[in-house]
This record gives structure tokens, C-alpha cells and sequence, in this order.
């Protein structure tokens, strides 16, 4: 028994014409996705030895983090950067996510005079990545894994099916890369995921963050662990 079976087409919704704009738990978007660095390297700025203010850059170069990575001799002003401040070298590219927490506005606070901005339109959401090639339909991973994948063995991911007009290979949602991003960045996919999927997914994520098994995580995985000792 894996996820899939158990809710075939019920595995997704497609949104009403009024809920495509809405941002809530369970929609699917589109955006750009970082890939979390190992090797902190910086977009290190070239100064023009011409340029009487030496905070001006036009050209830089990449460079390993050594010992002054956040704490330069000067700032610059035009790209903006403080002295602890860096341009950092990630990697992005577009994929699928799911929303996970709404944007949080504060807006009965008064600011002036200070220079911290208090709402910034951010929300959570965790990225979708495919199990094949989409070009080429080559595998990414081993069977196994993918198996193991769809009877809900790894509490840090969770097994999307492909669907027509929404995903074109089977995917999987990775809790252990959520990411922030700027609202209006998100490109609304016109679908959601399913009650049953939306409840399993906040269980789940609540077994992550504080470690309390229950809900419809708790639920399908200990009745696909049971099937399996059928066998």
C-alpha cells in the first residue's frame, strides 16, 4: 500500500476562481527556489582604484569565505552593502511549492522615526522537487528510496503524484528545505492540495517541529506499516 493508492485522484484540488489569488495553507505556487549553500562563497566587489569614495562598485568576483566574511573595512553605497553585510553566491531556480504559513501583516504600530520595518510580506513554503529528468525522464533516484517514499517513511518528505496541468512527473515535498519568500513573488498554479492531503501535511509538519505523532499522519502511515507486514 503506498499514499497514492489510498487517494488516487484525491490527491490534489483544483481551485475555485475565487480562491486562485488566495495564499493559504495547501495552495501550490511557483516561484524562484534557492539551493541552501555548503561552501559559503561572496560576491566580493572590485573597486576602481580611480573612484575617490571607494564605495562604489561596478564588477565583482567570486571568492571564499575567509577570515573577514562579514566585517569588510568599508561600505559600500552604490549596490548598497554595510560593513557586515555580503553578497552571497547561491544557486535558484524555478519550482513548485506549497504554502505553509500566510504572510503575518502588522499594521497597528507606529514606526516612525525608527528604521526597522516590522512588515516585510514574507511566508513559508516548502519546495517541490521531481523524482525524474524532465527533459529526459531519467531517474533521479533509486527505486527503493522511491518506494519507501510513497509509504510515508521519511517525516522530513512527502510524496507528490503527477497530474495533469499541474505536475508532469512525481515529485516530493521537502520539509527539510522550507524557505521564505517575498509574497508577490509567488505565481498562483490554480490548485491546492486535498483536505485529507492539507491535514496529513500539518500533522506532519507539527511531528517535525515538536515531535507529537498524531493526526492523519499518525493515521496512514501506521495503517501502510501494517499492510506491509501483511506481506
Amino acid at each position: 500500500m503506498f499514499i497514492d493508492e489510498i487517494f488516487e485522484n484525491g490527491y490534489y484540488r483544483k481551485l475555485e476562481l475565487s480562491e486562485k489569488n488566495q495564499y493559504s495553507f495547501g495552495h501550490i505556487f511557483m516561484t524562484h527556489a534557492y539551493y541552501p549553500h555548503e561552501n559559503l562563497q561572496l560576491w566580493r566587489p572590485i573597486i576602481n582604484p580611480s573612484e575617490p569614495t571607494r564605495t562604489y562598485a561596478e564588477s565583482f568576483k567570486i571568492e571564499s569565505a575567509g577570515a573577514d566574511a562579514f566585517n569588510r573595512a568599508l561600505p559600500l553605497g552604490m549596490p548598497n552593502l554595510a560593513k557586515n553585510e555580503e553578497f552571497l553566491v547561491v544557486r535558484a531556480k524555478r519550482r513548485p511549492v506549497i504554502l505553509l504559513t500566510m504572510e503575518q501583516p502588522i499594521k497597528d504600530i507606529d514606526t516612525t522615526g525608527f528604521r526597522g520595518k516590522l512588515w516585510r510580506k514574507r511566508c513559508l513554503v516548502a519546495p517541490v522537487f521531481g523524482l525524474q529528468e524532465s527533459i529526459d525522464g531519467r531517474e533521479e533516484f533509486p527505486p527503493l528510496f522511491v518506494e519507501r517514499l510513497r509509504q510515508m517513511e521519511y517525516p522530513q518528505l512527502l510524496f507528490l503524484p503527477k497530474q495533469f496541468e499541474l505536475f508532469s512527473i512525481d515529485g516530493m515535498l521537502r520539509f527539510d528545505e522550507c524557505q521564505s519568500v517575498f509574497t508577490p513573488h509567488l505565481e498562483p498554479l490554480g490548485y491546492s492540495l486535498s483536505e485529507d492531503l492539507i491535514e496529513i501535511t500539518k500533522s506532519q509538519l507539527n511531528f517535525l517541529t515538536t515531535g507529537i505523532y498524531a493526526g492523519g499522519y499518525q493515521m496512514y502511515r501506521e495503517d501502510i506499516l501494517e499492510s506491509l507486514k501483511k506481506f
